[in-house]
C-alpha cells in the first residue's frame, strides 16, 4: 500500500490504503522504511510524501498484533524519520484531512510541510493511553517546549490554521490545491542547481554538530569550497 515513482529528480511517494485512513502496520511501515531508503540513493532531488484518501493518515495501527516486539515495532519511527531527514535534496509532505501522531511528525521531519485547509493534526497518543515519548525528543525543536508539552500531554486536534500559526506547516492551501501546488514547488525545487540546495541540506544537518560560535565561519569556509570547486 505504498506506492514510490520516480519521475526525473522528482520521487513521489503516496499512502494508498484509504479504507484503514491510511494506518502505518509493522509492514507498512518496513515497506515505507524501503522506499525512503531507495529514495536516499537515488538520483533525486525532490521528495514528496503524499497520500490518497479523504485522510493523511492515522499513523500507527494501535489494534495490529506485532510479528516483532514493541521495542523493535517503536525502533522503525525512528528509523523512518532519519531517512526522511537525510534524503539529500528537498522532502515535501503534503497533508489533507487528519493526521495523527506519527503522520505530524513526517511533516516536521521534511523540508517543507503544506497542508489543506481541511488538514487537522494531532498528537493523539495519549488518547489511546501511549505516553508519545519519540515526539517528545524533536517537538520542542519546531514549537517550543510550552506549546509541545500541551500538545503531547492533551492530544488535541490542532486545525490548519493554528498548525500553520504553530509552525507545524509552512503554508496552507485548499484542498483542491494541496497537490497541483505540490507539483508545482516540485517542479520550481528541480529547476534550481542541484548541488547548492544539496549543499543547503548537508550543511543544516552537519551544522547541529558545530559550535554556534564557530558556524558563520564554517558556513563561509564550506561556501568558498564549493565555488573554488566548480560547484560541483
Amino acid at each position: 500500500m505504498i506506492r514510490y515513482d520516480q519521475d526525473g529528480h522528482i520521487i513521489r511517494i503516496t499512502f494508498d490504503s484509504p479504507a484503514t485512513s491510511n494506518r502505518f502496520t509493522y509492514r507498512r511501515m518496513s515497506d515505507f522504511i524501503a522506499a525512503l531508503e531507495q529514495a536516499r540513493t537515488s538520483s533525486a532531488l525532490v521528495l514528496v510524501l503524499q497520500a490518497n484518501g479523504d485522510d493523511f493518515t492515522l499513523g500507527r495501527d494501535q489494534k495490529e498484533q506485532l510479528p516483532v516486539s514493541r521495542a523493535e515495532s517503536l525502533g522503525l519511527i525512528l528509523r523512518a524519520n532519519a531517512l526522511l531527514r537525510a534524503f539529500p535534496g528537498v522532502s515535501i509532505t503534503l497533508i489533507q484531512g487528519r493526521a495523527h501522531g506519527f503522520g505530524v511528525g513526517l511533516g516536521l521531519h521534511s523540508t517543507i510541510a503544506i497542508g489543506a485547509s481541511n488538514a487537522v493534526l494531532a498528537f493523539d497518543e495519549i488518547k489511546h493511553g501511549l505516553p508519545p515519548l519519540v515526539v517528545v525528543t524533536y517537538l520542542a525543536d519546531y514549537v517550543g517546549p510550552k506549546i509541545a508539552a500541551e500538545l503531547v500531554v492533551t492530544g488535541r486536534d490542532v486545525a490548519a490554521p493554528e498548525a500553520l500559526t504553530l509552525g507545524l506547516l509552512n503554508r496552507v492551501v485548499a484542498p483542491d490545491q494541496l497537490i497541483p501546488a505540490g507539483d508545482a514547488l516540485a517542479q520550481q525545487l528541480a529547476a534550481y542547481p542541484h548541488s547548492a540546495l544539496r549543499l543547503i541540506n548537508t550543511f543544516n544537518a552537519e551544522r547541529v554538530h558545530t559550535a554556534p560560535a564557530d558556524q558563520g565561519q564554517v558556513a563561509v569556509d564550506r561556501l568558498a569550497g564549493w565555488i573554488e570547486a566548480g560547484r560541483p
